[in-house]
């Protein structure tokens, strides 16, 4: 297990007085709670959702709101478990997610990283308790919201809805208030804890860092990743600036290089294919390289 590694049994988390993550180590779902209403921020995979539904059960709770943080196969395969166990549920998502999940070329993808990632869940100790998904998430009780939006949790608790340019078409991050805790999904990247973060800007470099940008304006005192725990107070501002300088780096060797794209893709994905990063499919993380490869070469950085 990587060192930082966060066992099961430390879940749910409590990270600020309205705040808790569910979930496991490597798929985290983040429980806003005021006083009339509770949300369900990201889906994570079929392989873990009924751990994050016996935490809930565990709580008392079960969630007014769920909200899909943007349409990836790790972020929307535990879908179809929680609606069906929470069918009261108010499902969000952004513009746009509904399409990207129900697109012909996605949901074979889709199908096939759940079974990968919810293989390798069981391997490292974390058994699913149910099959991975045959079928792609149902979107119909999907409704689409523009941003920024607030919901209204009760008691002063608010959760403020705001687009997350740059990793994904639909995707949303957002933002508890007061607490300040930053939901933020995949929009740093992928949270390789205390030691990385490795770039995602699939969909445009140049939003990728206006979504960088804009968590700095927001100023939070805790940011939630999707993935591997919380970042807490003191180590904010050093992952925002690993985020950033790392997006950078890997942008500058793209452009610089000699090396032709499909070097530059073996290349990537050799750097990035490690420790966590392993539960994915080696077709998907390839597939990741060739995006930055090709965003990198569409992007100008400011002179």
């Amino acid at each position: 297990m990587p060192t930082p590694y966060i066992p099961e049994d430390r879940f749910p988390i409590q990270v600020s007085p309205s705040v808790q993550v569910l979930g496991n180590y490597y798929f985290n779902l983040m429980l806003i709670t005021g006083k009339k209403k509770s949300l369900l921020f990201e889906a994570g995979v079929s392989g873990m959702v009924d751990q994050a539904i016996r935490q809930l059960d565990g709580l008392g709770i079960s969630p007014d709101i769920i909200v899909v943080s943007h349409p990836h196969a790790d972020h929307v395969t535990g879908l179809p478990g929680l609606a069906d166990r929470f069918k009261n549920a108010r499902i969000i998502a952004g513009p746009g997610a509904k399409k990207f999940m129900a697109h012909p070329k996605a949901v074979p993808a889709l199908i096939a990283e759940d079974r990968f990632v919810s293989r390798r869940l069981g391997e490292e100790g974390l058994t699913p308790a149910r099959p991975s998904l045959d079928a792609p998430p149902d979107v119909s009780r999907i409704e689409e919201v523009d941003c920024p939006a607030r919901l209204d949790l009760g008691g002063g608790i608010f959760f403020d809805l705001l687009p997350a340019t740059g990793h994904s078409p639909g995707a949303l991050m957002g933002i508890a208030v007061p607490d300040q805790v930053l939901c933020c999904s995949d929009a740093l990247g992928f949270h390789y804890p205390g030691r990385d973060f490795w770039p995602l800007f699939f969909t445009g470099a140049e939003e990728y860092f206006d979504t960088i940008k804009q968590i700095r304006t927001l100023a939070p005192k805790i940011i939630c990743p999707a993935h591997h725990g919380p970042i807490m107070a003191d180590n904010v501002s050093s992952a925002l600036e690993t985020a950033e300088s790392r997006t950078l780096e890997i942008i500058q060797m793209i452009k610089t290089t000699t090396l032709d794209d499909q070097e530059l893709v073996t290349k990537l994905f050799n750097m990035s294919y490690k420790d966590e990063f392993r539960l994915y499919t080696k077709e998907n993380v390839t597939n990741c390289a060739g995006l930055l490869v090709k965003r990198s070469r569409e992007f100008n950085a400011p002179s």
